[in-house]
């Protein structure tokens, strides 16, 4: 305490004395003043704005000693100075203000960074591991934690015995060169790792269960002794589960011998077998609230078969859970084993002291500093006075996760006021909610000549003001198409889960369509449109084989301009099966096709109808949804249904002002559901994990009752290979009326959140024409073969952001041709095989 005053006036007694030339003013007249400006002499390495981003929260509080205190705590804090004096000087306003200088003296920067005496670990292996970066301020703490990392990657490479020692060196530029000597001494490998004593399993099935590895061609055999101590307890768990409730790894002796390339470890795991135990039961005694029946059921390890511990612990957890669960968070439940050595049973008695229900006093919120209070406590479906349950805190964790506003949400529970009350607390860290995207993107455009690059610029606030509500703005522009959309979305009125959305939009987009200019000429309608074909072909039969799409000198251009308004509303309902939701929503706006008639007669009758002539375009549409995902943008866990159905043309279609040009019903159905196969922690902070995910969507499109079906090329449905059968991008033209999109995928995240490693095979189909489907249509023909369907397999990285939703895969594809032979797919990098560039869009 006696230093801090001391260095405290040492401060103040230089600040003062800096501040005596002010004439006019009391040497003491900064005191008391509002705080104008901080600022720096003599920083070089430093950046200045780091130091300003550290001094603005200062600006403009009141000048006073504690705040000088403050002011220098933070800055001695970095460990960037030797010498820091202080001075002030007045600003001139209509309130005389105070304007800090530190006059300071940085430390040396580092000018190199040598490692000295490292032969098993090279230079750049080094350099990853430390934080120390040439041109940085030397720093004492940074160089210490240097020293650690560097020890903990040699004895992960098998080097137990590594010093290291730090030196400096003063250079003539006064830099300091940094010196890190290292004393390896012998890397030791383990050339074999034997056991004794085991009699029930082989030696190969308890090396399966360790860590560590004998040195083979693909393992160097380092050894580390936390892994050591980890492999011990696996030897004791493997036997446990299996019966032999007693079994332990006595010791584990080595055996060193050397040769050439350095020192060789033979461990030998002594192990004490014991006797194979089999279950006797659970007893309980104390229960009252759930009677035994109910707690046996929960058992699930019967009587007389080998003892599994793992899964006996699990057995005796849910009994527990069953309490928490229903608000006992305060009962005492003991586990006293009774083990017969006589018979080799081992039996378990539970005794439970139970306690009251634990009620909810407060929800109480922690580290949002954005997000408003109501906007997280909507999303806990638990309020004060409730019974306290462990599946709607589960839920609050997901509902919150999925508002992608947190990067970390932490529950904790405290005593409340009195026994049976408790505080459930909430600690959050808050992640950016606002997107600003830009650059170049896939276009997606249908018309196969159309340029497919556009550029892009996106912005979007998910948490607008920490309202929980979104506003977003996109730009999109090409050779052949511009675009801009605004939308916003209220995600809870009346504070209830009913959304309401509101989206405006303008595009103008330069297409390419069919033309009938040469005869014969076609009209497109009940008549003709099962043989019609365009300019180009000869046939009709011609037409279908070459996916309906001639070549570049039979198409014409046209520009279609759009206005489009949207407005849409949703309501949400938790349930014991998922999240149940309903939406709709309709659309209103016109469309103008224009092309010079003179020059063109389109083949496409829905094109051909009022050239240059505002048409109107009216839709609505409601959906059902039941989602029970563990985390929506990347699940591990649950499934998810939804079914949509979208009718569009609902003015009158015999009126020559307010028809439409399109009247068709689309249904939309999809199922996918997800499985964790296997999650095994590797690091702290990442686990080896891999997710079954099965996909299958059915999209049919249909005439209106009493209406005929009219429906442009562009809204018809087919394979992208952006979206659906990745890699089929040359079935974009081959549009249709119903379209099957199933895949399989097995998910490998690399980085939680971010990036993802997928193996993929999906099958995709669609069928052009009307009739019954699966079946013959009205002419006999079989529809939905084996040929129409589009397959293709591989893998690659997915980005697991929502708001970056792209994936880049390697793979190939094949289909049956139609006299229903296999045939791969020619691919772009060379053979079958593809580049792959798509999309993962989240429902």
């Amino acid at each position: 305490m006696k230093v801090r005053v001391f260095v405290l006036l040492f401060f103040l007694t230089a600040l003062y004395g800096y501040s005596q030339d002010t004439s006019g003013l009391d040497e003491n007249w900064y005191i008391g003043k509002p705080i104008k400006d901080i600022s720096f002499t003599g920083l070089r390495s430093i950046a200045p704005s780091e130091l300003e981003a550290l001094m603005n929260p200062f600006k403009g509080r009141i000048f006073d000693d504690s705040v000088f205190w403050e002011i220098l705590g933070k800055l001695y804090a970095l460990e960037y100075f030797d010498q820091i004096e202080p001075s002030v000087e007045p600003v001139y306003s209509p309130n005389l203000e105070a304007s800090i200088i530190f006059h300071i003296t940085e430390r040396p920067s580092i000018g190199r960074i040598i490692f000295s005496g490292n032969s098993g670990l090279t230079r750049r292996e080094l350099n990853e591991v430390i934080l120390s970066r040439v041109n940085d301020i030397y720093n004492q703490s940074k160089v210490r934690v240097d020293i650690e990392s560097i020890t903990n990657r040699y004895l992960e490479k098998g080097y137990p015995n590594v010093t290291i020692a730090v030196s400096e060196s003063q250079s003539a530029d006064s830099t300091i060169t940094l010196i890190f000597n290292i004393t390896e001494h012998d890397r030791i490998s383990i050339s074999r790792i034997e056991f004794q004593g085991n009699s029930r399993f082989t030696a190969n099935a308890l090396r399966g269960q360790l860590s560590l590895k004998q040195r083979s061609l693909i393992n160097d055999g380092a050894f580390q002794e936390a892994k050591l101590l980890a492999d011990r307890e696996a030897i004791a768990k493997y036997y446990r589960d299996r019966g032999y409730i007693d079994a332990s790894v006595r010791d584990v002796t080595r055996t060193y011998e050397a040769d050439s390339r350095g020192t060789n470890l033979i461990l030998t795991f002594e192990i004490d077998e014991g006797n194979e135990f089999r279950f006797g039961g659970v007893t309980f005694t104390g229960n009252f609230i759930f009677s035994t029946e109910q707690l046996d059921k929960l058992i699930t390890s019967r009587t007389g078969d080998i003892v599994n511990m793992t899964r006996l612990e699990s057995d005796l957890q849910r009994v527990a859970d069953l309490y928490y669960e229903n608000g006992y968070i305060y009962n005492t439940i003991m586990r006293t084993p009774d083990k017969d050595i006589q018979t080799s049973t081992l039996s378990y008695t539970v005794t439970i002291l139970e306690r009251s229900r634990a009620y909810i006093e407060n929800i109480i919120i922690n580290g949002n500093v954005k997000t408003r209070d109501n906007v997280i406590l909507r999303e806990i479906p638990l309020e004060p006075g409730e019974i306290f349950s462990r599946t709607k805190v589960l839920d609050a964790l997901r509902n919150l996760y999925n508002l992608q506003y947190f990067s970390t949400i932490l529950p904790d529970t405290l005593q409340g006021s009195t026994e049976n009350l408790m505080d459930l607390v909430f600690t959050l860290e808050e992640q950016p909610t606002t997107d600003i995207q830009f650059g170049l993107t896939f276009s997606g455009a249908a018309d196969p000549d159309a340029f497919p690059i556009s550029g892009l610029l996106q912005w979007n606030d998910r948490n607008l003001a920490g309202t929980g509500n979104q506003l977003g703005v996109d730009l999109n522009a090409s050779i052949d198409s511009q675009s801009i959309a605004v939308n916003y979305t209220h995600r809870y009125i009346f504070g209830i889960p009913l959304s309401v959305g509101f989206d405006l939009s303008y595009s103008h987009t330069k297409r390419w369509g069919t033309m009938d200019n040469q005869a014969p000429f076609f009209n497109n309608d009940d008549n003709d449109k099962n043989f019609a074909f365009p300019d180009g072909f000869g046939s009709f039969e011609e037409y279908q084989k070459s996916n309906k799409m001639p070549t570049r000198e039979y198409l014409m251009d046209y520009h279609q301009h759009s206005l489009s308004f949207g407005a849409s509303t949703g309501y949400r309902w938790t349930t014991p099966v998922g999240i149940f939701g309903i939406n709709g929503g309709i659309r209103m706006g016109f469309v103008v096709n224009n092309y010079d008639a003179d020059l063109y007669r389109p083949f496409d009758l829905t094109l051909r109808d009022r050239n240059n002539t505002p048409i109107p375009r009216f839709s609505i549409w409601t959906a059902l949804s039941l989602d029970q995902r563990d985390i929506f943008y990347d699940p591990s866990s649950g499934y998810y249904l939804y079914q949509r159905i979208g009718i569009n043309g609902l003015l009158p279609s015999n009126s020559d002002i307010f028809r439409e040009n399109e009247y068709f019903i689309r249904s939309d159905s999809r199922f996918q559901i997800f499985f964790t196969l296997w999650d095994v922690p590797v690091s702290e902070n990442w686990n080896f994990k891999g997710v079954l995910a099965f996909n299958a969507a059915l999209s049919i499109i249909f005439a209106q009752p009493g209406r005929e079906l009219l429906i442009a090329d562009s809204n018809k449905l087919s394979i992208d290979g952006m979206f659906n059968a990745r890699g089929w991008r040359s079935e974009y033209s081959n549009t249709g009326l119903i379209m099957l999109d199933t895949w399989v995928e097995l998910r490998i995240p690399l980085v939680r959140g971010i990036l993802a490693w997928d193996f993929y095979f999906d099958a995709a189909g669609v069928e052009t024409k009307e009739g019954y489907y699966w079946f013959k249509d009205d002419l006999g023909q079989p529809n939905f073969r084996i040929q129409n369907m589009r397959f293709s397999f591989g893998g690659g990285i997915r980005f697991t952001i929502p708001q970056f939703p792209m994936r880049l895969s390697i793979g190939t594809g094949f289909y049956f041709d139609e006299n229903g032979a296999f045939k791969w797919k020619e691919g772009n990098i060379g053979g079958p095989m593809d580049f792959i560039f798509s999309f993962a869009i989240s429902y």
